[in-house]
């Protein structure tokens, strides 16, 4: 904001862009590309010592922003609960998702710091939750499955790529059930024998690295 001729001079938006006016009437103050939000104050009650922990006033903003009352909000990296926090404050239906068993306790910790230690209308889980929206799966090495594959990957090893018959290909989850696959025919491929057996139980990044690797 600069002085003209005695009057105010300030930036005003029009459909043309910014414009410089000097009637005080309609002049107006931008509104900045950025949110003054001050970061967390290393001795602040807030800080629990997460190395991504980010202001819970930053996260209300852009909830308060994105969505109203009532409405999901989806976290799926939740590390140390300020999202779901912040959602929980703004009467925001939430759920949390982290690989770490940590956040979990983090989120009931936080929240029982938040709102205090009567609530207990938070479902905490630590199973991995199965798809409910695939429909009756075959099992995965029905032969429906070993056709269909076998045409997708034109007769080729999903590990090695050389071509085999049919019978010299074996059905193989890419995403072990172990770790949460499932027998969907999107989660299979067609491996043969030698692929199979050094891949295991194990996922595809580890079977590439050893074929480059030579075994």
């Amino acid at each position: 904001m600069k002085r003209w001729k005695g009057r105010k001079q300030r930036k005003v938006m029009t459909d043309d862009g910014w414009k410089a006016t000097s009637t005080e009437a309609d002049s107006q103050t931008p509104c900045p590309d950025w949110w003054e939000i001050s970061i967390i104050n290393p001795n602040a009650r807030e800080r629990i010592g997460y190395p991504t922990q980010k202001p819970i006033k930053l996260l209300e903003r852009i909830i308060a922003a994105s969505s109203n009352p009532g409405d999901v909000v989806l976290d799926p990296f939740a590390g140390c609960a300020t999202t779901c926090v912040a959602a929980d404050r703004l009467d925001r239906q939430w759920a949390g998702i982290d690989l770490s068993p940590i956040a979990g306790e983090l989120v009931l910790k936080r929240l029982r710091d938040d709102r205090g230690p009567l609530f207990d209308d938070v479902i905490h889980r630590t199973d991995r939750p199965l798809r409910t929206d695939l429909g009756s799966i075959l099992r995965y090495n029905a032969p429906a499955n070993r056709k269909a594959l076998y045409g997708e990957q034109s007769g080729n090893c999903g590990g090695c790529g050389h071509h085999f018959e049919a019978r010299h290909l074996e059905v193989d989850h890419i995403i072990p059930r172990s770790k949460g696959g499932t027998d969907h025919l999107a989660n299979l491929q067609l491996l043969c024998s030698s692929c199979n057996r050094l891949k295991g139980d194990r996922g595809m990044e580890y079977l590439r690295v050893k074929l480059q690797l030579g075994n």
